[in-house]
Formats: C-alpha cells, sequence, structure tokens
C-alpha cells in the first residue's frame, strides 16, 4: 500500500496536481505487526526491553525503505535537466527518538531535495547545541518562499530557521 501510495503521490507532484503532501507512515499509536516481530509496533516501543532490536529493525527494515523508495521515485522524474526531487524538500520525522522513554533528545529528522537550490544537500548535522527542532519547519518555510518571521508556539516557538541546512 505504501509504493501504491507513493507511487499516486509522486505523479501528483510531477502532474502540479498538488505541491504539498503529508503521507504519514502510520499513526503515532498504531499497533501494526511486521514481519518477524513478536508484537505490534506501538506494544513494542514501551514493552521491549534492552535497546529494542524488534523496534529497530521494524524502523529500518520497512519503514525506512519504504520513505528511501519515495525519495528514489521522485528523484527519477526528470524536470528539465533537474529532477522532481531537486525541487522539492522532503521532510520525514518520527515522533520521538527511543521508543520506550518517548525521549526527544537526539530527534532524527531526514531532508530530502534541495527546494530549488534552497537548501543544502549531502549534509549529516548532529546538534551539539540543542536547538529547537522547530527551526526545521521553519527554514523548510522559508525555502518555499513564505516570509514566516516565526514558527510553533511556546517553548516551541522559534523565530530563527536552522542556518546549517540553509543555502
Amino acid at each position: 500500500r505504501s509504493r501504491a501510495m507513493a507511487d499516486l503521490l509522486v505523479m501528483a507532484l510531477a502532474c502540479d496536481q498538488s505541491r504539498i503532501f503529508t503521507f504519514a507512515f502510520s499513526t503515532r499509536t498504531n499497533n501494526t505487526l511486521y514481519a518477524g516481530a513478536t508484537a505490534g509496533h506501538h506494544k513494542l516501543t514501551h514493552d521491549e526491553p534492552g535497546e529494542q532490536p524488534q523496534v529497530d529493525a521494524i524502523i529500518t527494515e520497512h519503514i525506512v525503505p519504504e520513505l528511501a523508495y519515495l525519495i528514489e521515485q521522485m528523484k527519477a522524474i526528470d524536470e528539465g535537466g533537474e529532477s522532481l526531487l531537486e525541487h522539492s524538500a522532503v521532510l520525514a520525522m518520527t515522533d520521538c527518538s527511543f521508543g520506550r522513554t518517548h525521549a526527544l533528545e537526539d530527534f532524527p529528522i531526514i531532508l530530502a531535495g534541495s527546494a530549488c537550490g534552497a537548501l543544502k544537500q549531502g549534509l549529516h548535522y548532529r546538534s551539539t547545541s540543542f536547538e529547537n527542532a522547530n527551526q526545521v519547519p521553519l527554514s523548510l518555510l522559508r525555502a518555499m518562499g513564505v516570509r514566516a518571521s516565526e514558527f510553533g508556539s511556546d517553548d516551541g516557538r522559534v523565530t530563527d530557521g536552522l542556518g546549517v541546512i540553509e543555502a
């Protein structure tokens, strides 16, 4: 189902039927049973002991390959010498960094595409100063030409984007 949805989404973008999308692989509290797992995904995030190898396998063997498929399909669409991916920005993220504790430290975020050159590529950035993760969407808004002066609310409110990702 994921690949069918990815294919439809890529065609909608390529045909200019859509410019913004949300592709939620699952809901935050889903309990999908993946191949090789002894329990549903959400239950494992709470109950699997240790470093949670089954949760890790679900992410690395099932979810991330589907994200890679979407990105590769976007990359395969030629739009006059550059790909659909280069003309886009894809933000991929989870709702926590460690399932059992729902920790937000070391929160994983993936950006693909350059938004027509507005975002840097080939960068692995790991914050050592604990920037607010909402700086990323503010940078994305600005990369798309939205003149946003802020993003988020309360402790999540930011007025500066994450300059290290901006071209």
